[in-house]
């Protein structure tokens, strides 16, 4: 008898911990969106763009950045030459406002002449990334 009681405790005990996050979104809405931009621009860093267009609205402003990164890139590492693209930084706090989202990232593009060299630009981007909740599944963000 205790044996089935521990473990209909432990079958209880899982399906919660599965159910977690599931239904309710853990974090706030300004951490969630602060993270799907942080993704697009990982995807963009790693020159996964198709990841990248993921994590927008189909043909919006930022799914069509993803090209205009691409030629960037590829335009910039011509030859000996090489970009770097840093992390995402958040130089204002995230502000959300019903199921819109903007978060403030500075990018920082750095061009390296050839492999080894100590002189290099440094393009710097700011950036107003609106984004959108969607409805389907809840608590989901996409860069419009």
């Amino acid at each position: 008898m205790k044996r089935k009681v521990l473990l209909l405790f432990l079958v209880v005990l899982l399906v919660l911990a599965l159910v977690g996050c599931g239904t309710l979104p853990c974090d706030p809405d300004w951490i969630r969106a602060q993270q799907e931009v942080h993704s697009y621009w990982e995807a963009i860093i790693n020159r996964q763009y198709a990841l990248a267009k993921h994590y927008c609205v189909p043909d919006g402003i930022w799914y069509n950045k993803v090209d205009e990164w691409e030629e960037y890139i590829n335009i910039n590492s011509q030859g000996e030459a090489s970009i770097i693209i840093s992390e995402s930084q958040f130089y204002k706090p995230t502000e959300v406002i019903g199921n819109i989202a903007i978060v403030y990232a500075t990018i920082y593009a750095n061009k390296i002449a050839f492999p080894g060299s100590s002189s290099w630009e440094v393009d710097t981007f700011e950036y107003e990334i609106e984004l959108i909740e969607e409805t389907s599944p809840p608590g989901d963000w996409k860069l419009k």
